[in-house]
């Protein structure tokens, strides 16, 4: 995988060791998706949030092994009717999987749907988005996967047939790394996926 060619490639080089790193899908001259930021804490938790759009909810990965998807709690301070008081502020929480590769847990993933990608340059602020690493937009056929793996120590991960490349490697403690990687993969039902449920939130909307 390559940069978008009038962003220049040394923007990647090695993995960053250090966050936050903030990245979209697409071309910076062109459509995008949001911005996405991904960082760590002294306390080896993990976490993943939109900069932009839906900016009211994160990915938090506990060192604890209790992970969750929710609302922040900046948001509900902000508007408390997001969620009823006796409600949890996380629509979803699950334990931290075992590892389905060697020394290596599948933590999280998103993906990049390129007819999905909609944000114009215009509405993207140059103060918001300087250090956002522009990743390229899948081909016809495929999808951009932006894939976070808990690794003990730090192995070298690679898509077994698909271009990837690694974003970050952030030290978390205890001899593991959040690695984040960006790799393209068959669309296989992600379109109709998509489709689906768009229709259902403007049903509901």
């Amino acid at each position: 995988m390559t940069m978008i060619p009038n962003i220049t490639a040394s923007q990647f080089g090695p993995p960053k060791t250090s966050g936050p790193v903030r990245f979209a899908v697409g071309p910076p001259d062109g459509l995008t998706s949001n911005a996405w930021r991904f960082w760590t804490t002294k306390q080896g938790d993990v976490y993943i949030a939109c900069r932009d759009n839906f900016k009211e909810a994160k990915v938090s990965l506990h060192a604890s092994g209790r992970w969750r998807m929710g609302f922040t709690t900046e948001a509900i301070y902000k508007n408390p009717q997001l969620v009823p008081a006796d409600v949890n502020r996380a629509w979803e929480i699950w334990d931290e999987p075992p590892a389905s590769l060697p020394n290596t847990i599948v933590a999280f993933r998103l993906i990049f749907p390129t007819s999905e990608l909609a944000v114009r340059p215009e509405q993207r602020p140059v103060k918001i988005w300087k250090n956002v690493l522009y990743i390229e937009a899948a081909p016809s056929g495929k999808v951009m996967v932006v894939t976070l793996f808990v690794t003990v120590n730090a192995p070298t991960l690679r898509h077994e047939s698909e271009p990837s490349i690694c974003l970050a490697s952030l030290d978390i403690g205890n001899a593991r790394q959040a690695q984040f990687v960006a790799h393209s993969e068959p669309e296989g039902d992600y379109p109709d996926l998509v489709e689906s449920n768009v229709a259902a939130a403007r049903k509901q909307a």
